[in-house]
């Protein structure tokens, strides 16, 4: 086990994510390339209690998360949902990716983006360890609701009646 202070953990967790590859340096000047698998906080203050990392070794595949990011969201006037924050898959260190950019600008409503649609699930280097016909985002028309006054006004004029009795 590794005890880092408080602050020190606060400007590391500024700078990574999940899923990111670092080198942790212990007693000894001895140094160790790991994966960053986890984090846990208190339930109440969110002050980290636990974080958790993977040691790698080069020739080995190892089971990491990309996050998933939307880019040009502003650019499109549509609702878009993104379903999953991470894709979980398995590569070789030399082979990891950090983030799934997934650029939704021009998309039409009616689009519906699946893990098996994505560049990272074409690339034989990487296994991606969730079903292709997941969903990762989709694109729907917004919906503008209208207050029909007249029904507004039915309802309030009813309640008044009723309070009068």
């Amino acid at each position: 086990m590794i005890q880092i202070p408080l602050r020190d953990t606060n400007r590391f967790l500024s700078k990574i994510t999940k899923g990111d590859l670092v080198k942790i340096e212990v007693k000894d000047n001895e140094s160790y390339n790991v994966l960053f698998k986890d984090i846990s906080h208190h339930p109440v203050t969110r002050q980290v209690e636990h974080i958790e990392f993977q040691h790698i070794v080069a020739d080995e595949p190892v089971n990491s998360v990309a996050n998933v990011t939307l880019a040009n969201r502003e650019m499109n006037q549509n609702l878009i949902q993104k379903h999953i924050e991470e894709i979980p898959y398995n590569a070789l260190p030399k082979d990891f990716i950090q983030d799934i950019v997934i650029d939704v600008r021009g998309m039409e409503a009616g689009t519906n983006i699946t893990v098996g649609d994505l560049d990272a699930a074409k690339d034989e280097k990487i296994k991606i360890l969730i079903p292709e016909y997941t969903v990762v985002l989709t694109v729907s028309e917004p919906v503008k609701v209208q207050i029909d006054d007249e029904e507004v006004d039915t309802e309030t004029e009813s309640e008044s009646q009723e309070q009068e009795s």
